[in-house]
């Protein structure tokens, strides 16, 4: 038997009371660690799985839209745009000669490609409404003849009718005039394009009120802006 004071027992009893806290505070430091590496790892692989998901399912979409003819066929034409575009006026016309040249009369016209012509009324039919550039261009050249003067008069105007209100209204007009030298011919081009705001139905033409012997080529047409 080994006789203590009552003063080292109390030192004892406090560094094995030291002892265990550091223990304890080791315990709870290492079971923390072990926490956030386990919910790390936990982490990393649910985003792991969720990028293979993404990546698997990217491949699948490709390869169905690879395969499929009917996408294939309606990324080429798409029916929104073909329905569109078929109701778009894209016209284009050239005048025919016309054995009568006395004023005033329409121009009458030859299809270059379009379909809205009304051959009997001489006019470009509107197919739906909107905004529509509309032109014509006409080359005028002297004629020596015996009604010829040295100074010739040309008018042409844009006429448009529809039978929903049976009413002829002018769109545009305008006037030019060539000189005519004698023993000497000469040429020159009138041009008269605007945008207008027509109606489905519209009958647009070419109304020459004077120098219709002047014409010797003209162009008309619209499109749908």
């Amino acid at each position: 038997m080994i006789d203590m004071g009552p003063d080292k027992s109390v030192l004892i009893l406090l560094k094995h009371c030291q002892e265990m806290k550091q223990q304890e505070t080791y315990l709870r430091l290492i079971t923390l660690l072990l926490l956030l590496g386990c919910t790390t790892l936990l982490i990393f692989t649910i985003c792991a799985d969720l990028r293979q998901r993404e990546n698997s399912a990217s491949s699948e979409q490709t390869s169905a839209v690879e395969q499929s003819p009917a996408y294939s066929k309606q990324d080429r034409v798409c029916p929104t745009d073909s329905q569109t575009n078929s109701k778009r006026l894209r016209i284009d016309l050239r005048s025919e000669s016309a054995n009568d040249k006395t004023d005033p009369q329409y121009l009458k016209w030859k299809v270059m490609f379009g379909e809205k012509y009304n051959k009997e009324k001489r006019a470009i039919v509107i197919p739906e409404d909107g905004f529509y550039f509309v032109y014509v261009r006409i080359t005028l050249s002297c004629h020596h003849d015996d009604r010829a003067s040295n100074f010739e008069k040309f008018y042409v105007a844009l006429h448009n009718w529809n039978e929903g209100y049976n009413t002829t209204v002018k769109l545009i007009e305008a006037w030019d005039s060539i000189t005519c030298p004698p023993d000497e011919e000469r040429s020159k081009s009138a041009f008269v394009g605007q945008l207008f705001e027509l109606l489905k139905g519209d009958h647009v033409s070419v109304w020459i009120e004077q120098g219709y012997r002047l014409i010797t080529n003209s162009v008309f047409g619209a499109y749908l802006v």
